[in-house]
């Protein structure tokens, strides 16, 4: 496996309601598991609609096409990805709200910096509460070392050993998990650090909320669900 080390919702009207929504579950002493009912369509920003460069498949940390799960480079998925998918990682960005990050300076940072093939992540949430596409889905990820096989990364962004994170983004986060784990049969969520112990992420002000999306969203917490890549 590619072992890497890593670090929209449209329309302020919708992220209210979204973050209202998210306080009625917060409120809930024992929620129901939201990933056994259909969960809509979170609204997303297409990689076209963001201006996304295409990979680099000469990159020289993800060089090349890899045919099996094992070899260290681009792999495509061959398999329904429901079969595929087990475990959502959260991240931070590690950059502060304040700088105002953006999706063409992340995944600029990924490619010219990383030397990576394309934005580590599949989706990226802004200040604004705001979704991005990232990397294709169909395609393994680089965000978590040593784990990317049916791992779905999750950036949010900001620094969360600095900043706290924003309701409005913890709102978005949240339905994009619950559909997430909806769509592909997600079993666990976790942080980043749980999976590379060296790592921070995503942040100490942002940890404390993981049980809680984990449980709305029907999912358990932990990396207990990783799968490790076979041929």
């Amino acid at each position: 496996e590619f072992l890497l080390l890593a670090t929209a919702v449209g329309g302020f009207g919708a992220a209210v309601v979204v973050l209202e929504r998210l306080r009625s579950l917060l409120s809930m002493p024992s929620p129901t598991p939201l990933s056994l009912t259909p969960q809509p369509v979170p609204q997303i920003v297409s990689r076209s609609e963001w201006g996304a460069l295409p990979p680099n498949h000469d990159a020289v940390n993800e060089y090349g096409h890899a045919e099996t799960p094992l070899e260290s480079a681009w792999y495509v998925y061959n398999r329904p990805l429901d079969e595929i998918y087990n475990t959502v990682v959260i991240h931070h960005s590690a950059t502060l709200l304040g700088a105002n990050e953006t999706m063409p300076s992340l995944q600029r940072l990924h490619l010219e910096i990383n030397q990576w093939a394309d934005v580590a992540y599949y989706y990226a949430i802004d200040k604004n509460g705001v979704i991005y596409e990232g990397r294709d889905i169909h395609v393994r990820g680089a965000s978590v070392a040593g784990h990317n096989t049916g791992i779905i990364g999750v950036v949010v962004m900001g620094d969360f050993e600095r900043d706290q994170p924003l309701d409005l983004q913890i709102a978005v986060l949240q339905s994009l998990v619950n559909w997430l784990a909806g769509i592909y049969s997600l079993s666990h969520l976790a942080a980043h650090a749980e999976f590379n112990p060296e790592s921070i992420c995503p942040g100490e002000h942002f940890v404390p909320y993981l049980d809680q999306l984990a449980q709305n969203a029907g999912l358990a917490r932990g990396t207990e669900g990783y799968v490790a890549p076979t041929l």
